[in-house]
Formats: structure tokens, C-alpha cells, sequence
């Protein structure tokens, strides 16, 4: 199927299959408005931030960006937040339920610091495109060059001023376009105007994708009862930097290798229907729970993350899913997931 064969692109009918199809191949335009948007100021802002969360916040230059966790003192996850380096301020995004967590959880610990957040989540929007043509579509809606991973650049799209920001949170081509709320409608109508065959994209959509790709949620994956090792968030880690909430914990289990449980892939077949939460059992001994559940028409079975102990976490591995409907086979997969079950 090519761009031009999305069969819903002229009713506003497109299947999940379509939208898929899109992401994957072309361009999707998904609307992110729900996530939370924080600007913050001061000239301790960045400092402050360093010292609450996991990567290295220091020398972050002017339009560039990063991803960073905030851990509480036990080490455990409050959210993965990507903080945008911008004239003045920082743009912090944060999980789409997190916004007031965060901004309170960095104003119970600003002390004599010179910072300020101001929640500007409702007063702007957030569009994403998302796939292999989105650098194409950018060029074409303002002559924007491709940027590199976790850059941005300040352009016009139909007449509204935006942020444009790479953050490929998808492990896949992602740009995010943060803009005034009253400007949300003209950019989304350009972009599904273009020439490109762009195809508007919904959160099940959404999160199949995410689900394939392995990339943990927050309230999914990312919780308070998890911490960013097993949860796979290693790379936004900095075990260089000096002290931050929760890195005794995160340091000594890195160090002493005493990661117990991890991030994996998930399947079962289509006739199954294994629900979030379920526990998974290993010869009746509870090894790990289920945290995402999704339906791939083009791997043809039922997929899913978990957190399961090292012990049972290698491909191949079969298990069971308790649930209200009786017990579900499932069987641990590499991350991504392919065409062929690991």
C-alpha cells in the first residue's frame, strides 16, 4: 500500500490499519496537546533541575533538549520529562497526568533558588509528526532543514509562530510542533493539506506503535513503584554528575548489577485477550506483571510490555497472564518487536 492508497484520506475514515501504515511508511499527524507544558525561568532553573533528576543538565545549549527522569528518594520513577533549552527559559514536557506532580514537585523543592513554573499547558498546543516523511512535510510547510535528534528551531507554519523540537520519543523520526492554542487549527489544516498524503493519527494508533517499539508510558511502565533501570531508561542516565534525588539508589543498583526484574516484549495469539495488570506466573510463581496490551494486525498477534524478573526475561520464554477470563499463554520477546516472534 503506498501514501496515496490511505483509503480514508478523503471521508476521514482511515482504519487503524491506515494510520499504521502512515507512521511506519509516510507522515502522521497526531495531536500531543494532552501533554503537560511547563515554562520555567530563573537563573537556578537549570541548576535546580540537574539536581532532581537523572541526566546532565548542565551546559545544555540554547535549542537543544534532552530527556531526564525525576526519581523520588527511593530511586523510583515521578515522571521522564524532555526539557527544552529556549530564550530565557525551559520548556519542560511532562507525562499528560504529570503536569501538576511535576510543577509541584519542583516547588516543594525550590528553597532560596531563583525559579519560576508557570504551567502554560492550556494556553498552548502540541501536534507531532511522526514517521519517515516528517522532515519532508516540515521542508515543505516551512523550509525547515532536517534536524538532528533532541534539536529545535523557531519557524512560521500558515502564519503561526511555533517551536518545532525532535525528540523522536518513538525511537522513530518524531517532531514535535509546541504553538499558541489559537494557532493549533490553521497548522494542523496545513499539514493535512499537503501534498503528502499526511494522515491524522489516534491515541490507539498511537500506542500500538509505542507498544511495538518497546518505549515505556507513563502509568504504564513508568510509575513510582519502578525504577528508570529496569524500566529501560538507562540512556537518560548520567552516572557522572554529581548528586540528585534518588541516585544513591540508582547508582548502587547499577553498580552491583542488582537490577531484579526488566522491560520486555509480550505476545500472545489473537484469540487471547490477556488485560493490563494481569500478573504473570512461571510455574505458578509470580514473576512480573503486564503493563501494555495492543492488537498488531502486521505481526498477525496479540503484543505487550511487562516487567519480568531477569530469571524469565529472555525471548522464548513462555508464561502465563492471569486474568478475569481465565489464564492466557503468553511468550517474552525481544524489543522491538519484528515480524517473527524472538
Amino acid at each position: 500500500m503506498s501514501t496515496s492508497q490511505l483509503t480514508g484520506l478523503r471521508d476521514g475514515t482511515l482504519s487503524i490499519e491506515d494510520e499504521h501504515y502512515a507512521v511506519r511508511e509516510g507522515v502522521g499527524l497526531v495531536d500531543r496537546s494532552a501533554v503537560g507544558r511547563l515554562r520555567i525561568t530563573g537563573e537556578d532553573a537549570v541548576d535546580l533541575l540537574d539536581r532532581l533528576s537523572t541526566n546532565q543538565m548542565q551546559g545544555l545549549a540554547r535549542g537543544c533538549g534532552l530527556y531526564t527522569v525525576l526519581t523520588n528518594n527511593k530511586g523510583r520513577v515521578v515522571d521522564l520529562i524532555f526539557v527544552l533549552a529556549l530564550d530565557g527559559h525551559l520548556l519542560v514536557l511532562t507525562g499528560p497526568d504529570e503536569r501538576t506532580k511535576v510543577a509541584e514537585w519542583i516547588d516543594f523543592y525550590t528553597f532560596t533558588e531563583d525559579v519560576s513554573v508557570e504551567d502554560v499547558t492550556d494556553e498552548t498546543g502540541q501536534l507531532a509528526l511522526v514517521g519517515p516523511k516528517a522532515a519532508v512535510l516540515l521542508e515543505e510547510l516551512c523550509g525547515l532543514d532536517v534536524l538532528e535528534t533532541y534539536e529545535s528551531a523557531s519557524v512560521a507554519i500558515a502564519g503561526v509562530e511555533v517551536t518545532v523540537v525532535r525528540t523522536d520519543f518513538l525511537k522513530q523520526p518524531v517532531y514535535e510542533i509546541v504553538l499558541p492554542l489559537d494557532g493549533l487549527d490553521a497548522v494542523r489544516e496545513a499539514a493535512l493539506s499537503s501534498g503528502l498524503g499526511v494522515a491524522p493519527v489516534g491515541d490507539d494508533t498511537l500506542d500500538l506503535v509505542r507498544i511495538e517499539q518497546g518505549v515505556p508510558a507513563q502509568g504504564r511502565e513508568l510509575t513510582e513503584d519502578s525504577n528508570p533501570l529496569e524500566a529501560g531508561l538507562i540512556d537518560h542516565i548520567s552516572f557522572n554528575k554529581g548528586c540528585y534525588i534518588g541516585q544513591e539508589v540508582v547508582a548502587r543498583l547499577n553498580t552491583y548489577d542488582k537490577v531484579q526484574r526488566g522491560l520486555v516484549g509480550l505476545s500472545w495469539g489473537l484469540d487471547a485477550a490477556p488485560e493490563v495488570g494481569a500478573d504473570l506466573f512461571a510455574e505458578d510463581k509470580k514473576v512480573g506483571v503486564l503493563t501494555s496490551t495492543s492488537k498488531s494486525n502486521r505481526l498477525n498477534r496479540g503484543i505487550g510490555l511487562g516487567l519480568v524478573r531477569n530469571a524469565h526475561s529472555e525471548p522464548g520464554v513462555v508464561l502465563v497472564a492471569g486474568s478475569p477470563e481465565g489464564p492466557a499463554t503468553v511468550v517474552v520477546e525481544g524489543l522491538p518487536f519484528t515480524s517473527e516472534p524472538s
